[in-house]
């Protein structure tokens, strides 16, 4: 296994409109990429995560094509300034039949949570119920610019807020009276109109080890990286899920989003990621770059790449991106690299890797289709 270095920082807040206009530039699952036979399918559970620039129609497409592929499931990020995911996971359940589709995630501000379990569970109805409801604290970059406080985390208490958040959820599936005051939800004599007919899996994603703690103690799966990590930090976010366990007696999926590229010339699947500006962002403002040492990347060589990003010379920056961070922190390169990469986050213990497809997006689908 490849030395791996420690967890990334928490996100800042820095760009953000920027980054959200030029993550939509990259359009990440381009429907022109031809699909094809691959010879080292492996029968294993994998998962596909897209962030919201496809429209309903083409993520139904997606949608479709994964179940024809095996895939277990498939995710969509919210988005402040994106497509609607509500509306596309909608889409997806009308064109599939068995494939699982889930939030990954709805944020726990701009959604109330008794708004958020009627929208789930008649998603859940409308699917048969394939539906799996990812919920998590919300976008660090972007919910400061409605007017909420993401840190100090001392003053915002993220875990007591998804606390509540799953609480009241859970509350309105019952079908009973909902009685509920917390320090952030209310909810006073209301009952769900319709019976919920079909179980709706929780997933929590944080990067909090007390919050992936609680995920096992409380809902059915952690979502762990949101689309960078390096195998080293997933074990020991995977080790703070099991903690829970311990303490609960229970054990939850493990799912962890990974950008991927893939491409029959590897240097092509690199240049996707160096041209990926979420993976500028991170590498420049949220990555810290004593983790990447272990890869031969120093903050010495970082720093031209940083000064570039800084002046807003994107160009520059990706041409300044040292290989060894890509590899540190996506899962890039040939097919069978692709397959062995995954391997290594499964031996970590992610028991759902979530595939995060750009550049060659429909070569991708098919050389790590499960079936």
């Amino acid at each position: 296994m490849r030395p791996a270095p420690s967890e990334t920082k928490s996100h800042h807040q820095g760009r953000n409109r920027e980054l959200t206009t030029k993550t939509t530039e990259q359009n990440q699952a381009d429907q022109s990429n031809a699909y094809y036979e691959s010879p080292l399918r492996r029968p294993v559970k994998l998962a596909l995560g897209f962030n919201p620039v496809l429209s309903a129609a083409e993520m139904a497409v997606t949608a479709s094509q994964a179940e024809k592929l095996g895939y277990d499931s498939i995710w969509m990020h919210e988005s402040l300034f994106q497509r609607d995911i509500v509306t596309c996971i909608a889409s997806m359940a009308g064109a599939t039949n068995t494939i699982r589709i889930g939030s990954g995630i709805i944020n726990s501000f701009t959604r109330h949570p008794v708004a958020a379990a009627s929208t789930f569970a008649t998603l859940s109805e409308l699917s048969g119920g394939r539906i799996v409801m990812g919920i998590g604290l919300g976008s660090f970059p972007t919910i400061p610019l409605i007017g909420h406080q993401i840190f100090p985390v001392e003053k915002t208490r993220p875990l007591r807020r998804v606390k509540e958040y799953v609480e009241v959820v859970k509350a309105v599936w019952k079908g009973e009276k909902v009685e509920y005051d917390g320090e952030f939800f209310s909810v006073h004599n209301l009952t769900l109109g319709f019976k919920v007919e079909n179980t709706i899996p929780i997933y929590i994603a944080s990067l909090s080890p007390m919050t992936q703690a609680y995920a096992a103690d409380a809902a059915d799966g952690a979502i762990l990286s949101p689309a960078l990590s390096t195998v080293k930090a997933t074990e020991r976010m995977v080790q703070n899920v099991a903690a829970g366990e311990s303490r609960s007696g229970r054990s939850v999926e493990r799912a962890s989003y990974m950008m991927t590229s893939i491409d029959p010339d590897p240097s092509k699947a690199q240049q996707a990621v160096r041209g990926f500006y979420f993976f500028l962002y991170q590498l420049a403002e949220v990555v810290n770059a004593e983790t990447l040492v272990p890869y031969g990347v120093t903050e010495e060589k970082l720093k031209p790449m940083k000064d570039a990003w800084k002046k807003g010379d994107i160009p520059e920056a990706r041409k300044l991106v040292p290989e060894g961070a890509i590899e540190a922190l996506a899962v890039v390169g040939s097919e069978e690299h692709a397959h062995d990469r995954v391997e290594e986050y499964r031996r970590a213990g992610v028991t759902l890797p979530i595939l995060m497809p750009i550049g060659n997006v429909g070569y991708a689908l098919s050389s790590m289709a499960p079936k």
